[in-house]
This record gives C-alpha cells, structure tokens and sequence, in this order.
C-alpha cells in the first residue's frame, strides 16, 4: 500500500470516528431533552438539534478535506516527488543532476544530503575516470615497451643464431668425421655447447613471444605413451652420464591427446633437465604418466634435496634460480617459466610438491581434448 493510500485510510478512519462521537453524544442530548421538557417543545427543537448535527458533520466533512489537501500538498506530493527524482538519477546514472526540494523541514534536509551525497559521489567518479585515463596510457606506454623489447630480441636472436647455425652443422659433421678420440670428443664438445646455447636463444624468444601473447601452440592428435618412451629413450645416456637413473611408468595403454606434439615434448624435457640439474650422483628420477578423469597428468619426481615452501613461489617466475652449491646450475632460468606459459596455452596447470630433504615432485594435467 502507498503511503498515498495509507495517509487516506487513517484520515477517513480518524473522521468516521469522529462523526460517530458527535452523532452518539447529540443522540444522548437528545434523550435527555426529551426526558426534561415538554413534548410539544421538544418537537420545536428536533429541526434545531438535526440542523446543528449537520452542521457539525458538515464543518467535521471540511475539516478532513482540508487536512488532506494539506497533507497531500506537504508531505505526500513533497515525497512523491523526491522519490521520482532519486529514480531518475538512478535510472539515468547522471551524477551531475540534483533533486530539486524547497522549504526548510525534514523533506528539504534529505534532499540536500541527497545532492551532497550525489556531490561527493561525482567527484569520487571523475577521480577515477582520471586515473583509468591515466592507467590507460602507462598502460599502452608499457605495452609499447613490452613490443620495442620482444622486437629487439628478435633481432638479437636472428643476429645469434645466424652464424651459430652452420657452427650447429659443421661441428657435428666433424664429430662424425674426425676419427681421432681427442678431436672427436672436442668435436662434440663444441656441438653440445652449440645446441645448449641454441636451446636457450629459442627459450629466450619464446618468452618473448609469451609476454606479448604472440606464443601459440599448434595441437594435433598425440600418442602420449609412444612420446615418453621416446624422450625416455633420449634422455637415457644423458641421464647416465650424470651418474643416475631413470625409471619410466607407464600404464598398459594411454588415449591420444590433442596437444602441440613439440611443446609437450619441451615442456618434459625441461622437467627432466630440471630434474636432472638439482639430483646428486646416484639419484633416480622418475617419469609417470595417467589419466585421471578427463585429465591427462604427467610427472617427473627427484631424490634430489628438496625445495622450501619460500622458494617453490618463485620457480615459475622467469630468470629465478635456486642456488646450492651442490647444484649443476646452467641456463637461463627459463625453463619453467616458459613451461608454464605452454601448459596453460593447453588450458592445463602445472604445479610442484617438494619439502626440503625429500625430493621434488613436477607435474602438470591437460585436458582430454578432441578436435
């Protein structure tokens, strides 16, 4: 019910009662009248007593239009039109419009804190229209920035890898050639420092490409058993010479996933690699592989020394290193981060579980994909 209808309803109430007062206690004069006087004089008086209850309902009947009329035109309109005037601002969204309410009582006090709130509310937005302005364009500055880099990489990289390709080539045909056990191992030492170097410019340009959302993966349907046994297969001698093992689980069967053959191919490498930089002599590493729901879930665990709670919030983070000196450090401190980025292209997660002295564990999960 509006307050319109109710202010009504308790005025006409309030009158009714008041008609119904009068007319009982004129009736009651009226018994008495006509129990004191005489018959033929009470019959004189009875236009008399019926003109004055007329009157007095009809004064009542004016009084209660009137306080209507006064009620309606102070307070009711006054709210009414204070009301619309907050709906169309709310409607609108227009802080700079103001409700209009004159007078000097409690109607007129509410609209002036409403326009002082209206006040305080536009100068709050056009303070924060300026700083999205403004972060608008340190954004854009930044981003420029982020641009004039990656472009400058890729030129740094184009200028690198220019004169290290044929060095890529010529050192391992030499290693091929040279039949000399000296030569040849110097031969193959300068092309393991010659494919370790071109490793890291291709990670350095990936994440280059990552920061600026120009690194894209290409998925295709993938035997996932068939491609660990490969990198296992790889990494064994590699693994061997660094004075560990490597054990591989493997279910019976694993479906193909939809996935970038080659960035998957990457992404376990640098686990393993990782793996293999930060376990001492006689540790084992191991390479697991399931599926767990919808989920694809490859791991690589350590006997390695652990790493502390501190320290695993920075190992997706590009250039972090952990430090030790038992530790076979080298890189660029890229191979996780650039990881992550690759993963998460899959619509995957990554993760780490390690406690100091027990070994880590790095694992990620991909979904079941189907072109």
């Amino acid at each position: 019910m509006t307050l319109r209808r109710r202010t009504l309803l308790i005025i006409s109430t309030m009158f009714l009662c008041l008609v119904l007062i009068l007319y009982f206690m004129i009736q009651g004069i009226s018994l008495s009248l006509y129990e004191d006087i005489p018959s033929n004089l009470y019959g004189q008086l009875r236009p008399a007593i019926a003109y004055i209850i007329l009157s007095v309902v009809g004064f009542g009947l004016l009084f209660g239009l009137a306080t209507i009329f006064l009620v309606e035109k102070q307070v009711i309109s006054r709210l009414t039109r204070l009301s619309n005037g907050i709906e169309q601002i709310g409607k609108g969204g227009d802080l700079s419009s103001r409700v209009s309410m004159g007078g000097k009582d409690e109607l007129s006090k509410v609209a002036e804190n409403i326009n002082g709130m209206l006040i305080a509310l536009q100068q709050s937005e056009d303070k924060l229209h300026e700083l999205l302005k403004k972060e608008k364009e340190l954004g854009k500055e930044l981003q420029d920035e982020i641009i004039n880099r990656v472009e400058f990489t890729r030129a740094l990289v184009h200028e690198i890898k220019t004169p290290l390709t044929p060095l890529l080539a010529n050192s391992e045909l030499l290693a091929e050639e040279v039949k000399e056990e000296t030569l040849q191992r110097l031969a193959r030492g300068i092309n393991k420092g010659a494919v370790s170097l071109n490793q890291r410019i291709d990670e350095l340009l990936d994440l280059a490409r990552g920061e600026v959302g120009k690194l894209t993966i290409n998925p295709a349907s993938v035997d996932i058993k068939q491609l660990l046994q490969e990198i296992a297969s790889e990494m064994g001698s590699i693994i061997q010479q660094n004075g560990l093992s490597l054990d591989l689980e493997l279910p019976k069967s694993l479906p193909k996933a939809w996935v970038d053959q080659d960035r998957l191919r990457q992404v376990v490498l640098n686990l393993i690699n990782n793996a293999i930089k930060f376990t001492p002599s006689g540790g084992n590493i191991t390479l697991w592989a399931n599926k767990k729901g919808n989920n694809l879930v490859i791991e690589v665990q350590d006997t390695g020394p652990g790493i502390s709670k501190e320290s695993q919030q920075w190992l997706f983070k590009p250039y972090y290193q952990l430090g030790g000196e038992t530790t076979r450090r080298k890189g660029l401190g890229l191979g996780l981060s650039l990881s992550k980025k690759l993963i998460e292209l899959h619509g995957g997660k990554i993760w780490v579980d390690s406690q100091k002295g027990k070994g880590s564990i790095f694992g990620f999960s991909l979904p079941y994909l189907s072109k």
